[in-house]
């Protein structure tokens, strides 16, 4: 294969002027039926993204081409199907091997349209699902819907693992970028096995499921006492072998889930709870300024009078569209869900969060938003999911799936609730939804046109959006604003020689102890760089891409940092600096942090930090921890130059690892030295 690929490679090197038209044939090839068996259109992709990675060739070019020629080529399958059919099962070599149609026909009947977009990706049946798709009459609306979105995907992604590796080969030799290649695939290798042994699961635990279900539908049948549950539960499908009884069990699993998580609150409180600690940490770290406007955007989707006049909206329309049943179902969706967070918040009366400017006066549990949002776009789903083939519903509830989670997401990442409230939240909504279903399904509807209901709810969803973004934005950035902890002023005694005021460890995203705190230093910023860099301090390598294919691949990591820096009090560093460690290969970094404390006689700022080695990618896979080191003024001035400027001292404290385990933590001090310097 590679007589055929290594020629055609040389000349697009000495010829990248031709790469878009080499794209295009190679692409369009691979992807005609008969033609794409014998060009070796994989290796081709992956060696055009080689070459586009490194720069050879253009690379946003190379992937439009190949788009293109991945769209006109399954354009002239599905022609070549739509214009001969059963001609063509007497031409070789589909006389010779009728199985290769015949695959592809089976492929194509059970998956639809929805068979040109997965057949893409398959590499059995990729030349021959478009051909089978015009064989069988496909329209050409749908064929080249599936084709154009496939085409978008597939380039892309068959062209990425070439673009790492000529990118990487820019900056790293031949035999690490492969390494780094492999790391890349073997993890996405492990993540697709994970998710193919978690759907294997979930279809043998289906199939337990409904055995069960049935043997206790049969019971309740025979049951003089519980037989009128049966006409409660009933479907108005009478193929359904249990009517729906699957959904009231899920109803009071829901509930009974709910419940518990609300005693708990009540009676412990959300912030006992350590899920709830490391999601608020989580969110405030990562909050950022050109983030936020698109979460309280997200969360504006939640916000009662944005979504509960689409309600109404929706329930005028299908009355005037004489829907009774369906109009006051709709309704009671919204007036379950809202009605049911007055109720509970007054119940719980669970406190929210700290840390934002201005918190709502009401309670925190359960989430308004996430309920109303999950309760009224699941519902909106399963209304429009009713009208459409089965085969087409998922679209529909993944959309609603996504919205519900957004929204659920943007109050976390805003401060507003804990995770605990979310949670209870989708489980509050899920009861709701699963009582109004059980209820509308008893009887049968007419389907309601999707249109229709789709272009109402979503003009009203807009005009009422608009509205209240309008009138309440500006206001909203102010109400959910971060606040940071108040700085307290210190004397020099106090922090020099109690140093009690502190906490003794940095935390990560999730708020949980990381690395020790080893360094305090009281001054100006700046200074503190300056001296630094004086000392042989310099910035640590950008995060770009090389350094994370070395994170990743473990390829000279520990010259780089992680991608995931620690945090002290839910913020990033203010200053990062490295330098080379003596005698190792290996990088050691000092970080700084605002410790929100200041010496009252001098007003100069307190910085807590960590000085340590960087560790390698995985050395998280062991118990000892590298990174940490023993504290010592040569780490920090390996030239003493600025030994005479700033006076030290060390500090040992009680330093709590778990709920019995107690060690000596060594902390260095460091302040300006107005007189002579002296060891303390």
């Amino acid at each position: 294969m590679s007589d055929v690929v290594s020629p055609i490679l040389q000349w697009l090197n000495t010829n990248p002027e031709w790469a878009g038209v080499a794209t295009f044939v190679i692409s369009a090839g691979e992807s005609v039926a008969i033609i794409g068996t014998i060009v070796p259109g994989s290796i081709m992709m992956t060696a055009l993204g080689a070459l586009a990675g490194a720069g050879v060739i253009p690379l946003w070019g190379t992937i439009f081409w190949a788009i293109m020629g991945a769209i006109v080529g399954d354009g002239i399958s599905y022609w070549f199907g739509r214009r001969f059919k059963n001609t063509l099962r007497r031409v070789w070599p589909f006389r010779s091997y009728p199985y290769l149609l015949d695959s592809g026909e089976k492929f194509v009947r059970k998956h639809g349209a929805m068979s040109v977009f997965i057949g893409r990706f398959v590499g059995p049946v990729r030349a021959l699902v478009p051909l089978a798709a015009g064989m069988l009459g496909m329209k050409p609306y749908k064929f080249l819907l599936a084709n154009v979105a496939s085409a978008i995907g597939w380039a892309p992604c068959y062209m990425l693992p070439g673009i790492l590796l000529g990118a990487a080969s820019l900056e790293l030799p031949p035999d690490i970028a492969i390494h780094v290649i492999l790391v890349l695939l073997l993890i996405i290798l492990f993540i697709m096995m994970c998710l193919w042994f978690v759907y294997k699961l979930i279809q043998h635990a289906q199939t337990q499921i409904d055995q069960t279900q049935l043997s206790i539908w049969r019971y309740l049948k025979k049951s003089k006492t519980l037989s009128p549950a049966t006409y409660l539960l009933k479907h108005h499908d009478t193929n359904q072998p249990h009517g729906q009884l699957n959904l009231f069990i899920y109803f009071v699993i829901a509930s009974l889930l709910f419940v518990l998580l609300a005693v708990y609150v009540k009676i412990y409180g959300a912030s006992s709870l350590l899920i709830n600690d490391t999601m608020l940490h989580l969110f405030r770290g990562i909050r950022s300024d050109r983030i936020d406007p698109i979460m309280l955007n997200i969360t504006l989707l939640g916000q009662k009078e944005v979504i509960l006049p689409v309600v109404v909206v929706l329930f005028g329309w299908l009355l005037m569209a004489k829907r009774w049943r369906t109009a006051f179902h709709a309704l009671a969706l919204g007036i379950m869900a809202a009605g049911s967070v007055f109720v509970f918040k007054n119940i719980i009366l669970s406190p929210r969060p700290w840390g934002i400017f201005a918190s709502p006066e009401t309670y925190s549990m359960p989430s308004g938003h996430t309920t109303l949002a999950t309760t009224v776009f699941m519902g909106y789903a399963f209304l429009v999911a009713g009208s459409l083939r089965s085969k087409y519903r998922w679209i529909i509830y993944t959309l609603g799936v996504i919205a519900t989670l957004l929204v659920g997401v943007s109050r976390l990442y805003l401060g507003a609730h804990w995770f605990t409230d979310i949670l209870g939240s989708w489980l509050l909504s899920t009861a709701v939804l699963l009582i109004v279903i059980i209820s509308y399904e008893r009887h049968r509807e007419r389907p309601i046109k999707p249109t229709g209901m789709t272009l109402v709810c979503l003009v009203a969803l807009i005009v009422t959006f608009s509205f209240y973004h309008y009138r309440k934005f500006d206001e909203m950035k102010t109400i959910y604003a971060q606040m940071s902890l108040p700085t307290v002023e210190i004397s020099m005694n106090e922090w020099w020689q109690k140093n009690d005021a502190l906490p003794a460890y940095s935390a990560s995203l999730f708020g949980l102890p990381s690395e020790h705190i080893n360094i305090e230093w009281a001054g100006d910023l700046d200074s503190i760089k300056e001296t630094l860099t004086k000392e042989g301090w310099g910035n640590p390598p950008a995060r770009d891409l090389i350094s994370t294919m070395h994170r990743v691949g473990d390829i000279k990591s520990s010259q780089y940092l992680p991608m995931v820096s620690p945090q002290y009090l839910d913020k990033r560093p203010a200053l990062i600096l490295v330098r080379q460690a003596s005698g190792s290969k290996g990088l050691i970094v000092l970080r700084l942090w605002n410790a929100y404390r200041v010496i009252k006689e001098t007003e100069a700022p307190v910085w807590v930090g960590i000085v340590g080695v960087i560790p390698r990618s995985y050395s998280w896979l062991f118990k000892s921890r590298p990174g940490e080191i023993a504290i010592d003024p040569s780490l920090v001035f390996p030239q003493k130059t600025g030994l005479g400027k700033w006076q030290w001292k060390f500090m040992t404290m009680d330093q709590p690892t778990g709920t019995k385990q107690i060690i000596l933590q060594k902390i260095m001090l460091i302040r300006p030295n107005k007189s002579v310097h002296k060891k303390i």
